[in-house]
């Protein structure tokens, strides 16, 4: 027996066909859909004598998407400002506008929101947030877009866009801060200094607050004043279900686990922040910022490219020993914040090792790569002077500069002049050497290389060094996955960057094994971050030859590189830290013992039973 039957309305049609027979396998259901509906054919009972099915007829998804959308800006009017919203349109200039809008700092990652929505108050999220979830549409916030896997947006989502929200307030009594999440680094240091209090900031000048503190906080004031999310004392956050929730240290059972979770349990899974209430630390005095380079990069006469040339050089292992040395010198030793020892005035800092091609005969012990130590100091000159001289040996073989100073004693703008970013290299400086010139040793007054703070593609992977420190064998293999055939010759000077940030954490404040510290972020007792970092097309001139470029016969091999290192075996590492996101680590490997309790907070407090408050590094 065959039939056919039609349905119609007025997006498509679907035609169904069936056939029965007395052969059960014979019998079929089909369905054809047309247009913008979709089908699917559900076969309850096949017998010799009945066919029983369940035929869904619906719109495309992008056909209700796009009436959602439609119904949820509807529901903004008298609420939301047109300029309060971005969403492209049919001339140039809108097109452009909307590009710019979607942009985030990572431009590897091209993601298209239906409709950016710029709030400026709590009230105004709770809207939108509200409105959105009643249509059916997926959500994404974004305060600073510094997300390394993008997961501040997403395509096909409303993208409620927090970096209006910009307030900044200090209690001159308590010293507590409140701050918008739209803050950004250069401006937020910048007023805090003003009014000489500073928090534990980061070293990028365009890194916005809540992510950076809610992933943690790592920064040039780990060592003396700890992560950032240690100083996180409240915050207002709007909750699954819409309602607004006050968070503080003596607040309910509700507040005080969703506090906790915040202070380095990652962002976006528990609500979404509209304020944050710092406890901000008194600016010293004097400040200094700092860098001490080995093995510096020079322009090879003969080949035309960037070596390693000079004998004045320094093997890799010695100088990473030597740094290590410093951030635990004191480590589980008592300590008087009021006198602090020469190696706790450094305050903060990092060690960025770049990667080399693979040599002949690799020998730990001997390889040489070219090196920078970053470095905040609370003192003055003669005294960095003196513990440089100390603590790092053989003289000939490095170069120091300082490269800025601050504190009480200065009216210099903090966020110009001492925002740094520790994380990246400089395609400006590498032209530089290429025409020949040379990095001056005093840097006082050279600005900050303009590339250094501008959007561009990259990935990114961690892990962190336990208690105990690498060890030889842990040394060993750090340094073996620094030398790679994966690294090819020529990539520096293409703008194509490899290498390492080691970010300090053991110090003064986190030295006392035993501080008890209410917070999420669980690696309080490791030495310091390793984070493998690969970057390309940071300077306009990259950017604008476009698909033309020749870096791209290189890129697929640099992620690569990144992917070895990611599973590359280092004895005496673990976990991984979030604000340094991988998409493809599991997600309870950055959370580490705070994940258990941190998805019960999710499941308990958040309010957010359909989840929501999800993206792929969420909790849940």
């Amino acid at each position: 027996m065959d039939s056919s039957v039609y349905y119609e309305n007025e997006y498509g049609t679907v035609e169904l066909t069936i056939y029965k027979t007395s052969n059960q396998f014979e019998s079929s259901v089909n369905a054809i859909a047309k247009n913008d509906l979709v089908d699917d054919v559900i076969v309850l009972k096949n017998t010799k004598f009945e066919l029983d099915a369940k035929v869904i007829i619906a719109e495309s998804l992008v056909t209700v998407n796009m009436r959602n959308v439609y119904h949820f800006l509807n529901e903004l009017k008298g609420h939301i400002d047109g300029d309060q919203i971005e969403m492209g349109g049919g001339n140039l200039f809108d097109m452009i506008n909307y590009a710019k809008a979607c942009q985030i700092f990572n431009t590897r990652l091209q993601l298209r929101p239906f409709v950016i929505i710029y709030c400026t108050s709590s009230e105004e999220v709770q809207l939108v947030y509200k409105r959105a979830i009643s249509n059916n549409l997926a959500i994404r916030v974004r305060s600073g877009g510094h997300d390394h896997e993008g997961e501040c947006s997403e395509t096909d989502t409303i993208l409620i866009d927090l970096s209006r929200m910009n307030k900044v307030e200090v209690d001159q009594k308590s010293g507590i801060a409140t701050i918008g999440p739209g803050n950004r680094f250069e401006r937020l240091t910048t007023l805090l200094a003003e009014q000489k209090v500073m928090i534990p900031h980061g070293t990028c000048a365009t890194v916005g607050i809540a992510g950076f503190t809610f992933g943690g906080g790592w920064g040039p004031w780990t060592r003396s004043k700890g992560m950032c999310c240690e100083r996180l004392v409240g915050a207002t956050i709007i909750l699954g279900d819409g309602s607004v929730k006050e968070l503080s240290e003596d607040g309910d059972m509700q507040a005080r686990e969703l506090l906790w979770a915040l202070k380095g349990g990652g962002g976006f899974s528990y609500g979404i922040v509209t304020e944050l209430r710092l406890q901000t630390f008194e600016l010293p005095r004097e400040l200094i910022r700092f860098e001490i380079e080995w093995n510096k990069y020079e322009l090879d006469p003969d080949t035309k490219q960037l070596k390693i040339v000079s004998e004045n050089t320094l093997p890799t292992i010695q100088f990473l020993k030597e740094w290590e040395a410093v951030i635990n010198a004191n480590r589980n030793v008592e300590s008087n914040v009021n006198h602090l020892s020469s190696n706790e005035k450094l305050i903060g800092t990092n060690l960025k090792i770049s990667a080399i091609p693979s040599t002949e005969n690799f020998d730990a012990n001997t390889v040489i790569h070219n090196c920078i130590m970053y470095g905040y100091w609370e003192g003055n000159e003669k005294d960095l002077s003196k513990f440089i001289e100390k603590n790092f040996k053989n003289p000939q073989t490095y170069d120091f500069r300082i490269t800025d100073i601050a504190g009480k004693k200065t009216n210099k703008a903090y966020g110009l002049n001492m925002m740094s970013n520790w994380d990246r290299e400089s395609f400006h400086t590498v032209k530089l050497l290429l025409k020949g010139g040379v990095q001056e040793k005093s840097s006082k007054s050279r600005p900050i290389s303009p590339d250094l703070e501008n959007p561009a593609p990259h990935k990114i992977t961690s892990c962190l060094v336990d208690a105990q420190g690498l060890g030889s064998k842990g040394h060993e293999a750090l340094i073996r996955s620094l030398t790679s055939p994966l690294i090819l010759d020529g990539n520096r000077e293409m703008g194509l960057f490899t290498y390492i940030t080691l970010g300090a954490i053991s110090g003064v404040f986190y030295q006392d094994a035993t501080k008890e510290l209410e917070s999420a972020f669980p690696y309080k007792d490791k030495q310091y971050t390793i984070q493998y970092q690969t970057w390309w097309n940071e300077s306009l001139e990259r950017k604008e030859e476009g698909l033309d470029n020749i870096v791209y016969d290189r890129i697929n091999r640099a992620l690569d590189w990144m992917q070895v290192c990611r599973d590359f075996n280092i004895p005496n590492t673990s976990g991984a830290f979030i604000s340094f996101k991988d998409s493809s680590i599991p997600t309870e490997i950055y959370f580490d013992t705070s994940y258990e309790r941190l998805k019960e907070i999710k499941k308990k407090y958040s309010m957010d039973k359909l989840n929501h408050f999800r993206t792929r590094k969420t909790i849940i």
